[in-house]
């Protein structure tokens, strides 16, 4: 029996990028792409003993859908399964029967069922292998449900077999899941549960040192990526875990590393700094908004524990940089919201900021909430990808949320603000220089983008490399690379743009934060009562 894994793209349109996926770096640097799903590869590592097994990544490879194989299997979000439906009704028009796990057939088992002929839904790892002797017997239910979460100790490490690691510019692993926060946005509590599970320290130690190896010049240039929804689950684990990736970093067996993480990651200070001991060189942040309104309308009050600007400064000093998640188009959003954020991300030099449109997903709150209102204007879900308005904003038009996030990125990404910014990091917080050969390097690497993109594109890749070869700053050329990648992804955003983007920019710009006449709007999050009283007690207790 012949398994064919299929990871499809994220896009209808393969013409069409997603930040996330760095394609620009990615190429730059030689990689094929940042990340496979690690769902794809966790799940096929259960897979029985005796099955052969097959991945095929569409980003690098041509779908075979000529495939000798019995079974296809594939794994979509909401945004993606589209085109995964589409992908589905070529294998079945060949007569291959075809089942879809993941987040949106978790959530919406019924419709996946008319597109595929089997469902799994939750976290697979228990019933994927019963699942698979079912099918060998044809006794395969169209439906299978995980009612249990796998114990995080016998899941097995991602099946990479069939792959070149030298292909992924990151190295995933996944130390916990699930996450108590019920963020009125987010499905993850749905999915994963709300209380947290963790995987024993030794057993991602374990991990880490097994992971496969892409060869001396690409494993310089991977980072690894801790895809947990939230690092920072439970301190006694957090701190466990963190004393057994200090000897791992300080003994060259771990690259630097990233972790998604929530504000409240820097009110234990000692925690903090064994980040930095351990490797970690960006935390991810969602941040969401900087507006109290927003951030309460949203359930996020775990913000709230420490001013922002007091947190980013903590986390800078450490010399660790900030992915800052933001989204906007709340109904609690101004007309303002955009250049506020914009501001705050160039005041507190946040290196990486990160924009979404509010997107109500299945699964959420939020998309409850909308359908009760009748708010949606479709559920194709193709354009529910963070990147398309699907609903009609209160405090702004469809059209001024589009070009107000097509605005965002382009100041933050694609304008010599952008690179003062980057400047600014450098000279206050950044504590390693790139090497001269890493500048040659990347150098070599890009002199075939030196005539590609826009006329903006092409002043920014110079612009950047002039402040890099500034003597009184320390710089790093991998920054510099991420930015490029983002410039380069605006360029792709100009074709959102409205015809009156010019005109709606001038409005951005001017735009009051404080409506006249509504001085309880837009309160910002580190001006509030509960800010203050949370450090007014943090301080208390160092005092003492």
């Amino acid at each position: 029996m012949k398994i064919l894994f299929v990871a499809t793209r994220k896009n209808v349109n393969p013409d069409h990028r997603e930040l996330y996926e760095m394609q620009f770096m990615t190429e730059a640097l030689g990689f094929q792409r940042s990340i496979l799903d690690l769902g794809i590869l966790t799940v096929a590592a259960c897979t029985p003993k005796g099955v052969d097994v097959q991945i095929v990544d569409e980003y690098f490879d041509e779908v075979p859908y000529d495939t000798d194989a019995d079974l296809i299997a594939l794994s979509a979000k909401t945004s993606c399964v589209t085109h995964a439906y589409a992908v589905a009704a070529r294998f079945k028009a060949q007569g291959k029967p075809v089942v879809l796990g993941g987040i949106h057939a978790s959530l919406k088992p019924e419709e996946a069922l008319e597109h595929v002929d089997f469902v799994v839904t939750g976290e697979a790892e228990l019933v994927w292998p019963q699942f698979v002797e079912q099918f060998h017997k044809g006794e395969a239910p169209r439906l299978t449900k995980a009612e249990d979460f796998p114990p995080m100790a016998e899941i097995p490490f991602p099946d990479y077999a069939n792959l070149d690691p030298g292909n992924f510019l990151f190295h995933q692993i996944q130390t916990t899941r699930g996450c108590p926060f019920m963020c009125r946005f987010c499905s993850v509590p749905d999915i994963a549960g709300n209380t947290f599970r963790f995987k024993p320290v030794e057993r991602v130690v374990q991990e880490i040192r097994q992971r496969p190896k892409a060869g001396l010049i690409r494993e310089r240039m991977k980072a690894i990526y801790f895809v947990d929804d939230n690092f920072i689950s439970r301190t006694k684990y957090t701190n466990d875990l963190l004393d057994a990736l200090i000897p791992l970093y300080e003994g060259g067996e771990l690259e630097e590393w990233s972790a998604e993480t929530t504000l409240n990651v820097v009110r234990d200070e000692a925690m903090l700094e064994k980040f930095a001991r351990a490797g970690c060189s960006t935390l991810i942040i969602g941040f969401e908004s900087i507006s109290e309104e927003t951030l309460l309308s949203m359930n996020k009050k775990v913000n709230f524990c420490l001013s922002y600007p007091a947190a980013i400064e903590k986390i800078h000093k450490l010399g660790m940089a900030i992915v800052g998640n933001f989204i906007v188009g709340f109904d609690t959003d101004p007309i303002s919201v955009f250049r506020d954020i914009r501001d705050f991300v160039d005041d507190n030099n946040i290196l990486y900021p990160f924009y979404s449109i509010l997107t109500p997903m299945p699964g959420t709150k939020l998309h409850d909430d909308y359908v009760a209102e009748d708010r949606l204007d479709h559920t194709d879900w193709q354009y529910y990808d963070t990147r398309h308005v699907v609903y009609e904003p209160k405090l702004m038009s469809r059209e001024q949320l589009m070009d107000g996030y097509v605005w965002l990125y382009e100041q933050s990404y694609a304008s010599d603000r952008a690179l003062k910014r980057l400047e600014n990091y450098w000279r206050q917080y950044r504590q390693t220089q790139s090497s001269f050969v890493q500048h040659a390097f990347i150098k070599w690497r890009l002199r075939k983008f030196m005539k590609t993109g826009s006329p903006r594109f092409q002043h920014y890749l110079k612009k950047g490399w002039e402040i890099l070869k500034r003597k009184d700053v320390t710089t790093d050329v991998g920054q510099l690379l991420y930015y490029y990648d983002a410039a380069h992804f605006c360029d792709f955003l100009d074709g959102y743009r409205s015809p009156n983007f010019a005109e709606n920019a001038r409005l951005f710009e001017r735009a009051v934060t404080v409506p006249e006449g509504d001085d309880s709007r837009q309160v910002m999050q580190w001006d509030t009562s509960r800010v203050k009283k949370t450090e007014a007690r943090l301080s208390g207790k160092q005092a003492s």
